[in-house]
């Protein structure tokens, strides 16, 4: 099984807009009784920040045609992830502890390229 993230930008279905014009500071001036009727909690800067981040990357790699694919282990059903070309062809496995830290994966990618 493999699942292909492909940028934001270029799928159909990419997430709708969300307004990130509240700052924390005018999030934290709000009363407690306007974020307990609210149903979904404020989404920390921080947050966006490495979304950001993470588009940024993917949109890099993919104008250098190359993508982030993860895979199930074929023996343990564990999650693997490999740098691939635009064909599909692995050019070397990536440690998923580095693929969720964007600015870790940013350097690893940086160093083989």
């Amino acid at each position: 099984m493999s699942f292909e993230v492909s940028p934001l930008g270029a799928s159909p279905y990419a997430a709708s807009s969300v307004d990130r014009a509240l700052r924390a500071t005018e999030r934290s001036q709000a009363s407690f009784t306007d974020v307990a009727s609210s149903k979904t909690p404020p989404i920390p800067a921080e947050v966006w920040d490495q979304v950001d981040a993470a588009a940024r990357l993917a949109e890099n790699l993919t104008a250098d045609g190359r993508q982030v694919r993860f895979d199930v282990h074929k023996l343990d059903g564990g999650v693997v992830a490999s740098l691939v070309d635009d064909e599909g062809g692995i050019l070397r496995p990536l440690l998923l502890q580095d693929v969720v830290d964007i600015h870790r994966l940013s350097h690893e990618l940086d160093k083989g390229h």
